[in-house]
């Protein structure tokens, strides 16, 4: 056995054993303290022990490998750390077990609760498993405005004051964005803390950065002329969803889930099924001949007319809809810059559901009953069983072809720009 004062030079002056064999070198101050050095020359500082004295069983903890940052000299002063430790009679292999154990159940807690990974269990575990119906929106805002901030920072150590600057920077974009923001982020801690993976939420009672108040944005002539020319600038089959959003006033994720299934183009019927609407009733939706002409343009044949209307891949409606919004709102821009009536200088902002306001109100400027325009857009409270049930599908069913095919009249007089072809309001109904 090998006896020395341990330094760099006799550390790395240790003659390499025979394979598969050690050679150690024990420091002759430091009781305990030594090297040991495999046949393929690898050093590693070590302190050999025995809990309770003299009689006991001898035990070895590991200190690390000779080099950068376990110099002899840090190695011996950690040795000497560790035998105090026996002295105080805490076992360092233990300590170092534990230690460990605890940085491996760390990091696997680190790479649980990273915070963009988080948003993919949340989005997964709680908006799809409820079948949340604004579900893509909830994911989009986390992922988009979230996860470029918080990126892998564990959702344990993210404090309240980097949640409070980080609303404050999406408000700055948009008011109602930072007001989702806040609602979905509060929602994730809250199920975090329900789930025990973390003990306390940092936004319990923290207000929202902001109200977000009731639209009341009205698309009216000019504007819908410049949205409808927009559209055309658009690939499909964001073209073709612009405009039949536009013509039938339905909900957005209604028009973008729209299936063949759905549609009879003879009869100019489209039934939404109660699970896609918001009352969860049956709807059906009378197509103007505008909106069966923009189907029939894009689908020509019956054997085209298969799975989803508004689809990317053939396979799944389109979802997503802040970067066909951003080019859609690029397009305004560059047709006001051509409009040369001179009513639109300039356009205020707008989102997809105030084309279903626009509709509405439009319709009741036209001369209809608010009864048959709620009816048109199905805009109907209440819950039916039984022969009601299936009755109400035909409510007012003459009345909505009549608001529909308005509408639809109105809408091609003011894209027209021909002030002969315009529609006179109450005899709309005509």
């Amino acid at each position: 056995m090998a006896v020395g004062k341990i330094t760099k030079t006799s550390v790395e002056g240790v003659v390499l054993p025979p394979e598969g064999k050690r050679a150690y070198l024990w420091d002759d101050k430091l009781s305990g303290f030594g090297v040991m050095v495999t046949h393929k020359g690898v050093r590693t500082y070590l302190l050999q022990y025995q809990m309770g004295g003299r009689g006991f069983k001898t035990r070895r903890v590991t200190i690390g490998r000779h080099g950068s940052p376990w110099t002899a000299e840090r190695a011996r002063e950690r040795a000497t750390d560790l035998k105090e430790m026996v002295r105080k009679g805490i076992d360092p292999f233990d300590d170092a077990r534990m230690r460990l154990l605890d940085a491996i159940e760390n990091s696997r807690d680190a790479a649980r609760l990273a915070f963009d990974g988080y948003v993919e269990t949340f989005a997964q575990k709680y908006v799809d498993a409820k079948g949340l119906r604004s579900g893509e929106d909830i994911k989009a805002v986390l992922r988009r405005d979230l996860v470029p901030t918080f990126g892998k920072r564990s959702l344990s150590s993210i404090r309240r004051s980097e949640i409070s600057d980080a609303l404050d920077t999406i408000a700055a974009r948009s008011v109602s964005a930072a007001i989702k923001a806040h609602k979905w982020l509060r929602k994730l801690f809250s199920w975090a803390v329900d789930r025990g993976d973390i003990g306390a939420s940092p936004m319990e009672g923290m207000a929202p950065p902001g109200k977000d108040g009731e639209r009341t944005r009205v698309l009216k002539g000019g504007e819908l002329r410049v949205v409808w020319n927009a559209a055309g600038e658009m690939p499909e089959p964001y073209r073709s969803f612009v405009r039949v959003l536009l013509l039938t006033g339905q909900r957005l994720r209604e028009v973008a889930g729209m299936r063949w299934s759905e549609i009879d183009l003879d009869k100019g019927e489209w039934i939404i099924p109660a699970a896609r609407t918001k009352n969860k009733r049956d709807h059906l939706c009378p197509l103007a001949p505008m909106v069966i002409d923009i189907l029939k343009a894009r689908f020509p044949t019956k054997e085209s007319r298969k799975g989803p209307v508004f689809t990317n891949d053939g396979k799944i409606p389109i979802n997503g809809f802040s970067k066909p919004k951003a080019a859609l709102d690029g397009h305004v821009t560059s047709e006001l810059q051509k409009d040369d009536t001179d009513e639109l200088p300039m356009m205020q902002p707008w989102v997809f559901h105030d084309l279903r306001r626009s509709f509405s109100t439009g319709c009741q400027s036209l001369g209809f009953p608010i009864e048959h325009t709620e009816a048109a857009i199905n805009h109907v409270s209440g819950k039916r069983g039984g022969l009601v049930r299936v009755y109400q599908l035909w409510e007012y069913q003459p009345e909505k072809i009549a608001v529909m095919s308005a509408w639809a009249r109105h809408v091609e007089a003011v894209v027209s720009n021909d002030p002969n072809n315009v529609v006179p309001l109450q005899a709309a109904r005509a």
